[in-house]
């Protein structure tokens, strides 16, 4: 409750500065807080704007997904795989110090302007953290456990469900988590260089129109993707990682 209260303090505070310390020859560039809020309502009531909240929303999801899948199945079997580690690692760098926004032209021109090139922008925007954070969580895994439950008898499987994942849980999650805001950027890029609907297109063309309250709204409709996402990777994670709230509610005692 205390860092609930903290954070709608800090939130409050924010809202009325804006509202009270913009000057009047900057409104047309900053909006107030009343005039986003108004503007949100009308936009939410409205069928448009749903229309671009479903483009983006399945890009999202789509191109999240694949990196996902993707970014935890090599991140696992590089994690365990010293060999290939040595192979591949040069390569995933050297493709991760890319810019993803000097990408996304090429994939336009190599899928066009519809769903495909923006799925791949997000996919590769969400794949690397998602992999790099699984890698991490493997690396760091104690082997004495795993070469222990294979001499008791465990199967590889049984291995990786009961030991393997479990070590690496915290990682894995952290990286699922933190690609969501960059699966969200990386479906904003795509649609800003070519696309005629998405809230990327939404939040361009109202700044294009310089129609600031609109820009917020769509803005504000992403943080709370973002958002809602992230909160139900957290209730997952809770179900999944049961036992370290247990842990963490244990007192040590001399």
């Amino acid at each position: 409750m205390k860092i609930l209260a903290a954070q709608i303090v800090i939130m409050s505070a924010f809202i009325l500065a804006w509202q009270f310390l913009v000057p009047e020859n900057a409104v047309p560039y900053f909006s107030h807080p009343d005039a986003v809020a108004r503007k949100l309502v009308d936009l939410l009531r409205g069928r448009e704007i749903y229309r671009d909240i479903w483009v983006t929303f399945v890009e999202i999801a789509l191109g999240y997904l694949l990196g996902a899948v993707v970014g935890l199945s090599l991140g696992f079997i590089l994690g365990r795989s010293a060999i290939l580690s040595d192979i591949l690692q040069p390569f995933i760098m050297g493709l991760y110090s890319v810019p993803k926004i000097a990408l996304a032209p090429l994939f336009i021109v190599w899928l066009g302007l519809g769903l495909s090139s923006k799925v791949a922008v997000v996919f590769l925007s969400s794949f690397f953290l998602i992999f790099f954070n699984t890698y991490s969580g493997l690396q760091t895994i104690n082997e004495e456990l795993v070469r222990l439950a294979r001499i008791m008898g465990a199967s590889w499987p049984q291995t990786v469900v009961r030991i393997i994942l479990p070590a690496a849980a915290d990682k894995i999650f952290i990286g699922l988590k933190t690609a969501v805001p960059y699966a969200v950027i990386g479906a904003v890029i795509g649609e800003y260089i070519g696309s005629s609907e998405g809230l990327g297109y939404f939040i361009l063309y109202a700044s294009q129109t310089y129609d600031t309250p609109a820009l917020f709204s769509g803005i504000i409709i992403l943080v709370a993707i973002v958002f809602i996402a992230n909160s139900i990777l957290s209730a997952f994670e809770g179900r999944i990682i049961r036992w370290r709230s247990s842990q963490q509610g244990q007192t040590v005692q001399i």
